[in-house]
């Protein structure tokens, strides 16, 4: 599914109407207008808009009257006056509805991840990470990692929305990549695998179900990282990952979705650059503007959202997906071909989604860019992490995804939960022409093993 409708704006009625915070009513407006002989691109948009306006309170759900107590969960001596101040600096994510502002169900955990909030409160901050810092510390003493992971990815409809009928399923799973390699399936029975080095992989499920069934793979795959310092030294005598598909025109453009030149970005871009003049000092200069100018937030699903990376660069905050994709977009506009990578992060207790980024340097090759990682270690004060992460990842990730809004295969047909990134897998329901919304499926990655192996 092609998304250049998102590019679209909407007719102006509708657009007060969501700004006002009356969505039922926009929602009736859409529905007025869907009625009428509309062109095809406006139709698409005015179907996904009514689809995210009913996703909008999912994501918003803390009334005005008990923003502050949630808070004050993380920051005990938190003032009415601190919270109006963080409010008004963009800091706290809301809405207007029919029932006046709501709140983002994950503002207040949002907040207490940023250190530089920490700080400003009085709660201790470390800038030790042990788990990252020992591969880090390897990687660099080695000047390669190799690690062997087994993870299980599973999908299973929820008990109580299931419905019989035939069931799809798309689950992430490892593909070729520049890190990545000895990929291979060790149990599961998908119908179909996606090519190794397609835009989004994926292992594909088709079953009819009479009762909720989980759909599952179980994997490995070799995650190698060789040490860059690109700041500091000189470019190697042939590029760190010789198996990298290079650079093509793609890496250096935009769409009509979210990774836009807009006259803002545009600008932007050529500030950040200042007088570089050589495409990894411009690489570094984008990196150090996501990582040290735009903070750390959680966000609400990426559906919300219109024209993340511009979004991300106004409103300078946004999660690792839109640092991410801010980070391609600022190196794309000014020459640097930039890619999107992403998938899971691998810490020891936990495994989660994350996004990062790669850019192409003149005799390294393609090098890594995790920009919230990054910012993550600058606002703790570790200087040395806030470098690695220019050209280098520590290793612990499961890269599913290369292009950002790429197509499932095959193609879901309809909005995805998630149109945008493939994570933690989707799911569908194809009697029911609209889309399955959160709580229709579970969804739950594993790790099960970690090797080290040289």
């Amino acid at each position: 599914m092609t998304h250049t409708f998102l590019a679209l704006p909407l007719p102006e009625e509708i657009r007060r109407l969501k700004e006002a915070g009356r969505l039922k009513e926009a929602d009736s407006a859409i529905s007025a207008h869907l009625s009428r002989d509309l062109p095809a691109p406006l139709r698409q948009r005015l179907l996904f808009e009514q689809h995210r306006l009913r996703l909008i309170p999912l994501d918003y759900t803390i009334p005005e009257s008990q923003a502050l107590g949630e808070l004050q969960k993380y920051f005990p001596s938190i003032t009415k006056e601190d919270f109006e101040s963080l409010e008004k600096a963009g800091k706290i994510d809301f809405v207007i509805t029919e029932q006046g502002k709501r709140y983002f169900i994950r503002f207040a955990r949002s907040l207490y991840n940023d250190s530089l909030m920490k700080k400003r409160f009085g709660l201790p901050v470390s800038p030790e990470r042990p788990y990252l810092d020992d591969m880090i510390r390897k990687i660099r003493q080695q000047g390669s990692l190799s690690v062997r992971y087994t993870l299980e990815s599973s999908l299973r409809p929820g008990d109580e929305t299931f419905r019989p009928g035939l069931w799809r399923g798309w689950l992430p799973f490892p593909a070729e990549c520049a890190q990545q390699h000895d990929i291979s399936l060790i149990s599961g029975n998908p119908d179909q695998i996606s090519h190794p080095r397609a835009m989004a992989r994926t292992a594909y499920f088709e079953r009819v179900l009479t009762r909720p069934e989980t759909f599952s793979v179980t994997y490995s795959y070799i995650s190698t990282i060789r040490y860059a310092d690109p700041l500091h030294a000189p470019a190697p005598s042939s590029p760190l990952y010789p198996d990298a598909m290079p650079p093509c025109e793609e890496d250096l453009m935009e769409d009509d979705a979210h990774i836009r030149f807009t006259p803002y970005l545009r600008a932007l871009a050529r500030e950040i650059a200042g007088d570089a003049k050589d495409g990894l000092e411009k690489a570094w200069r984008c990196y150090r503007f996501v990582t040290t100018r735009v903070s750390y937030s959680f966000m609400p699903a990426y559906i919300l959202l219109d024209n993340l990376a511009e979004f991300s660069a106004v409103n300078l905050r946004g999660d690792c997906g839109l640092q991410a994709l801010l980070f391609v977009v600022l190196c794309r506009i000014l020459g640097v071909p930039a890619r999107w990578q992403s998938g899971l992060s691998i810490d020891e207790d936990d495994v989660g989604s994350h996004d990062w980024a790669q850019f192409y340097a003149e005799g390294w090759g393609w090098l890594f860019a995790d920009c919230s990682y990054g910012g993550s270690a600058w606002r703790c004060g570790s200087l040395n992490r806030h470098a690695f992460y220019f050209g280098n990842l520590d290793g612990a990730r499961m890269a599913a995804n290369r292009v950002f809004m790429a197509d499932f295969t095959p193609d879901l047909g309809k909005f995805r939960r998630d149109p945008c990134d493939s994570q933690t897998g989707e799911m569908d329901y194809p009697e029911d022409p609209a889309p399955l919304l959160p709580g229709a499926y579970e969804r739950h990655v594993n790790l099960l093993s970690r090797e080290e192996i040289g």
